[in-house]
């Protein structure tokens, strides 16, 4: 698979100059062209600074913080119109070694109908993220959109990212509808990529280990909400009483381990509850 045909898409919401710096020059030498949507950061200067310094790195200014969905949807519509045929998506804390892009470049065409082909991911905080798979090269559900590469004509077919759901298992619900499309998803055993989800941390309660994100209220009424929208969306009724105790435990852990309870309660309630008041849907990608 020529490397000409993917390039490089980067969502940027404040993000620290170094590591965003250490990003993009593990990045930029490995494909003809690195783009960066910017949904709003308050250190807009900055970013536009840094970006001078390459000549194959481009930047779209969002005004205000439209979202992870809107956001990629806008990176891919971008490539789309470029005629590439893979998007690379990362994650501004993302830093890929320097083979990356040739090691996993060699699996996009391996199998018919490919639609997202993603490595394992890494955190510096918890390790593995995610599946972590046995055979070489395996079909999962599931995979964060951090390294992953995304299928443009699969992108467009089946209607892009829902923007409803704004942040938080938007990477899931594509996976979804990609493999409802009979697109597979698949995951890189021997490729790996480091990846930063926020202060994570692990706690230990009784017998069970858990992972305190310590995510703001804002972000908290996303992952609330989607909880129980994606699945409630396509009907996955198990999903959906799971993502329900999902939200319940949400909620343990704040009273157990965060600050800032009432506001973050709060706005798991509000997520909750807005889950069953979003109705009809779109497509995305137009």
């Amino acid at each position: 698979m020529l490397t000409s045909k993917i390039y490089a898409g980067i969502v940027t919401f404040n993000p620290e100059i170094i590591r965003l710096k250490q990003n993009i020059d593990a990045i930029s030498p490995q494909l003809k062209e690195v783009v960066l949507f910017d949904n709003g950061s308050k250190n807009i200067k900055q970013i536009k600074k840094l970006i001078e310094e390459y000549n194959n790195v481009f930047l779209i200014e969002g005004r205000t913080n439209k979202g992870i969905a809107v956001a990629l949807n806008v990176l891919m519509k971008w490539g789309y119109n470029k005629e590439y045929q893979w998007m690379l998506s990362l994650d501004q804390d993302s830093v890929c070694h320097e083979d990356f892009v040739k090691e996993m470049s060699k699996y996009l065409m391996i199998k018919k109908r490919l639609g997202i082909v993603a490595p394992v991911i890494k955190d510096r905080n918890v390790g593995i993220i995610g599946h972590n798979p046995v055979k070489k090269i395996q079909h999962v559900n599931t995979c964060i959109t951090s390294g992953a590469f995304s299928n443009l004509k699969a992108w467009k077919q089946i209607g892009g990212y829902d923007e409803r759901m704004f942040i938080d298992s938007v990477d899931f619900e594509y996976c979804y509808r990609m493999r409802k499309n009979k697109y597979g998803v698949i995951q890189v055993r021997d490729v790996q990529l480091l990846h930063e989800i926020g202060a994570s941390e692990k706690r230990r309660f009784l017998f069970w280990k858990v992972i305190v994100n310590g995510h703001s209220a804002f972000r908290k009424f996303y992952i609330a909400q989607n909880n129980v929208y994606y699945p409630l969306k396509h009907h996955l009724w198990l999903h959906f009483l799971r993502g329900n105790f999902r939200n319940f435990g949400l909620m343990f852990v704040v009273l157990l381990y965060e600050d800032n309870k009432k506001d973050k309660l709060l706005a798991i309630i509000k997520g909750w509850i807005k889950a069953y008041q979003i109705k009809g849907e779109r497509n995305y990608a137009d």
